[in-house]
């Protein structure tokens, strides 16, 4: 009996330890630097540390597309210390730790791990030589399918010979994405229509004007307009661009969900924001709690892309799916009438 006693209040003591403990878990400092605005990635990144139950506690700095906030921000992340640093977009992510041929430690983030994502070619983009190693203290996801997959996905919705794309030639990643879709227009027998949104005296997008390039589109009569992975076009103004362009009867095809979930893009190959933000925070976990040092977790996208089907506009512009496609896309926003 006293043998059951003293195991009893042992175990006991020990339950009290271990809660003790995880009471007093000092949580992870994350510091969060988005470029427009919060989105589903940033829900789905700090959701898996809650949902895992990670401890962990989130500083978040919105750029607001303002690369002069970059200077103070770095401060503020090198006067506070985080455990890790999590980027959205490329331009943030350029912003916070350079180039890897231009690293300046006075000048990026080099001695605290980084974690980006929305990064649409990180080694194009300069931020790192290689996918499978950066070679740095950073690692990160990319939300954007291989170019060519989504120009065949769009050929096999309707054949087309001329492309147009609008986009911000102040975002690298959008400059990298026009050179790649010259390189496939050879390639796959296209014409490509590309116009730069034009700037203003502080060579800043001028938004007001993407009504008039769409309308330009329409008269050069391309068979699609392209929305990239470009955070001016795609992101701040996707649903003028889209309205514009369904105004124009042209149809759309995007990159990124948000365009075609919650703008009015017709078609998209894309990767789910909460999903990615996800992996992102995976990728997190694996620094944080694993101790895997950043340059050993590969720079990858998901797995697997979602072909999004606006039904709402695809019957607004008489641009009916063809069976196949279908079969394997992921049909939204289906009318309940028919279009006149």
């Amino acid at each position: 009996m006293n043998n059951l006693r003293f195991l009893i209040i042992f175990l006991l003591s020990l339950y009290n330890i271990v809660l003790y403990a995880d009471e007093t878990v000092k949580p992870f400092k994350i510091y969060m630097v988005v470029w427009r605005g919060e989105t589903e990635v940033d829900i789905g990144f700090r959701d898996y540390f809650k949902n895992n139950k990670i401890p962990a506690e989130f500083i978040v700095r919105d750029m607001n597309r303002d690369s002069s906030k970059f200077p103070d921000v770095i401060a503020e992340i090198k006067q506070t210390k985080p455990d890790l640093v999590y980027a959205v977009t490329t331009p943030v992510t350029l912003g916070l730790v350079g180039k890897e041929k231009e690293v300046k430690p006075e000048k990026h983030i080099t001695d605290i791990p980084v974690v980006f994502t929305l990064v649409t070619d990180a080694v194009s983009s300069g931020i790192v030589a290689n996918n499978a190693s950066s070679g740095r203290n950073i690692t990160g996801t990319s939300h954007v399918a291989p170019l060519e997959t989504q120009l065949n996905t769009l050929i096999s919705y309707k054949p087309f010979k001329r492309l147009g794309v609008i986009y911000n030639e102040k975002e690298q990643n959008s400059v990298i994405i026009v050179q790649e879709l010259r390189a496939q227009a050879k390639k796959l027998n296209f014409e490509l229509v590309a116009m730069a949104v034009p700037l203003d005296a502080a060579e800043q997008p001028l938004p007001e004007l993407l009504p008039d390039l769409v309308e330009k589109m329409a008269r050069e009569k391309v068979d699609y307009l392209y929305i990239g992975p470009d955070s001016f076009v795609a992101g701040a103004n996707a649903d003028v661009l889209t309205r514009t362009a369904l105004l124009y009867k042209l149809p759309t095809f995007t990159a990124t969900e948000q365009s075609v979930r919650k703008a009015d893009a017709m078609i998209g190959l894309v990767s789910g924001y909460y999903s990615l933000g996800q992996f992102t925070a995976y990728k997190a976990e694996q620094i944080l709690v694993e101790k895997i040092p950043p340059q050993e977790i590969p720079i990858e996208t998901l797995k697997r892309f979602s072909f999004i089907i606006n039904m709402k506009i695809a019957t607004a512009l008489k641009a009916y799916p063809p069976l196949p496609v279908i079969q394997f896309a992921e049909v939204i926003n289906v009318p309940t009438k028919p279009a006149n």
